[in-house]
C-alpha cells in the first residue's frame, strides 16, 4: 500500500470508517460477509502433466497472504513453492458482482525440491523495503530455508544438527513475533536460530513430543504436537523457553494454531477431528468452545482469524467454508463445551474437493482458498478395466467405492470478495 494504514484490532466494529487526524489515514477494518455473497475475483489452477506418474497429483497444500497483502503465497504439493500477485485494482474500492474474473500467473515459482513441511513469511513484510520480503520454507532432507520474494533466490539457510552431527529438517517453524528469532520445530527439540546470522548456531530446547505447528503473540508460543496435546511456553528476552502448561482434548494430531488479536485465546484444529477447538490460555484445563467442522483426512485443514478479531473462517474436507460471527455466535467466549452442534453463522460451498487453504487478506475484504487432495486409485476399478471384467454392483457399494475414491480433483487458488457488494440486497 502507499498510504500509511493503521488498523484498528479491537475487535468491536469492524464497519469501514475514515477519518483524518494529523494527516495520517486511520481504517478501521472492513465489515466482512454482510451481503452473505461471495465474488469471485482471480483463480488459478494446476494439472498433472500427461507424462507424470500416476501418483503425482499437484494439489495445494497451504495459502498464505503476505504482512502487506500484496502477494499470496502457496505450497503446491509436486509443483513447488508459488508467489502470486493480487490484482492493481483489487487495492481500493469495491467489486460488481459482474466484474471479470482474473487469471492468476505465479510471479516466483521455487521448483519441488522434497515435500514442503512447513512455510512462513517474515513477520515485517513491506514491499517497500526489499530486504524485509522473503519467507522460510523447511523440506523433506533439507535445512531451513529463507527465500527472496522479488525474484524467488535462496538467501540463506539454518541447519539444525542432532547428536551425531547429522543435518534434520524442522518439522515446523515460525518467526518470533517481533522477526529477530526463528522457531524451529524438531522431534525432539525446539532448535532457535537468530535471523541475522544463517548456518548452524542454535539453541536448543528439548521437547518430550514432535513439534507439529506453532503460534506465536508476543512472548507467547503455543507448540501444537502429533500426541494431540498443545503446549504453551512463554519466551524469555533471551530466547529461553519456560513451560507454562499442556492442553488436551483433540482425538488427533494437532495441524493448525492460532491466537485471537488479544493474544488470550488460542483456537486449535487436529487431522481426523471434526472439532476447532477454543482454548482461555488463563485457563487452559478445558476448552471454552467446540466447532464443528468436517475434517476426514490427516491432512492440515486451514483456519483463520479476520484482523478485527470478529470472524472465525475454515475450510473442510466437503468443500464448504464455514463462518462464525462474534456478533452473532459468542465462539471467543462462551463457556459451554458440551454443544457440538454445527451452529455456523453463514456456509459456502465453494469447492467441489477438499478445501484445505484459506487465509484471510490483512486489509481488505478478500478471501484466499485453495482446494485439492491426494486421491486414490480404485483397485477393483483398474482390474475391472485391465480384465474387461463386467460385475453388476449393487447401488449400496457403487456410493462406498465413489466415496472412498472420488475422481472429483479440483486444485485450484480462489480470490473471493466477503465485503460489501454493490447492487446485491
Amino acid at each position: 500500500m502507499e498510504e500509511d494504514i493503521i488498523i484498528d484490532n479491537n475487535g468491536e466494529n469492524c464497519e469501514a470508517s475514515h477519518m483524518d487526524a494529523e494527516d495520517t489515514n486511520i481504517f478501521t477494518y472492513p465489515t466482512l460477509f454482510s451481503s452473505k455473497t461471495l465474488v469471485e475475483l482471480c483463480n488459478s489452477s494446476w494439472s498433472r502433466s500427461q507424462n507424470a506418474k500416476q501418483n503425482v497429483q499437484p494439489y495445494l497444500r497451504g495459502c498464505k497472504w503476505s504482512p502487506d497483502g500484496t502477494c499470496c503465497l502457496t505450497v503446491v504439493n509436486s509443483d513447488g513453492v508459488h508467489v502470486t500477485e493480487l490484482p492493481r485494482d483489487l487495492y481500493s474500492g469495491s467489486v460488481s458482482p459482474d466484474r471479470t474474473i482474473n487469471i492468476l500467473d505465479s510471479v516466483i515459482h521455487v521448483k519441488e525440491a522434497g515435500l514442503v513441511y512447513d512455510f512462513c513469511w517474515y513477520p515485517g513484510m513491506n514491499s517497500g523495503i526489499p530486504e524485509t520480503c522473503c519467507w522460510l520454507t523447511t523440506r523433506q532432507n533439507a535445512p531451513l530455508q529463507m527465500w527472496d520474494a522479488f525474484d524467488g533466490s535462496l538467501r540463506c539457510s539454518y541447519r539444525g544438527f542432532n547428536a551425531v552431527d547429522e543435518m534434520e529438517p524442522a518439522l515446523s517453524v515460525t518467526f518470533s513475533s517481533d522477526g529477530d528469532r526463528i522457531i524451529a520445530g524438531y522431534k525432539k527439540y525446539l532448535r532457535t536460530f537468530d535471523v541475522e546470522r544463517p548456518g548452524r548456531d542454535f539453541a536448543e530446547h528439548k521437547i518430550n513430543s514432535p513439534a507439529s505447528c506453532f503460534a506465536t503473540h508476543e512472548n507467547l508460543l503455543a507448540m501444537g504436537s502429533w500426541n494431540t496435546t498443545i503446549t504453551l511456553y512463554n519466551i524469555s528476552e533471551f530466547g529461553t523457553y519456560k513451560s507454562i502448561g499442556k492442553m488436551h482434548g483433540h482425538s488427533g494430531g494437532v495441524t493448525h494454531l492460532k491466537f485471537t488479536q488479544d493474544g488470550q485465546k488460542l483456537v486449535s484444529g487436529a487431522r481426523k477431528d471434526h472439532r476447532l477447538l477454543v482454548w482461555d490460555i488463563r485457563y487452559y484445563q478445558r476448552p471454552l468452545n467446540i466447532l464443528s467442522r468436517v475434517v476426514d483426512t490427516n491432512q492440515r485443514i486451514y483456519f483463520d482469524i479476520s484482523p478485527c478479531g470478529k470472524y472465525l473462517v475454515t475450510g473442510g474436507t466437503d468443500g464448504i467454508i464455514k463462518v462464525w460471527d462474534a456478533d452473532n455466535i459468542d465462539w471467543i467466549n462462551r463457556l459451554d463445551v458440551t454443544d457440538e452442534k454445527d451452529n455456523a453463522t453463514y456456509r459456502f460451498p465453494l469447492h467441489k474437493d477438499c478445501c484445505n487453504s484459506l487465509s484471510i487478506h490483512p486489509l481488505r475484504p478478500i478471501l484466499a482458498t485453495g482446494s485439492g487432495q491426494y486421491h486414490f486409485e480404485d483397485p477393483i476399478q483398474d482390474l475391472e478395466e485391465n480384465f474387461e471384467v463386467h460385475e453388476d454392483i449393487t447401488e449400496p457399494d457403487k456410493g462406498i467405492r465413489n466415496d472412498k475414491y472420488s475422481k472429483i480433483a479440483e486444485n485450484s487458488l480462489v480470490f473471493w470478495w466477503i465485503g460489501d457488494v454493490p447492487q446485491v440486497t
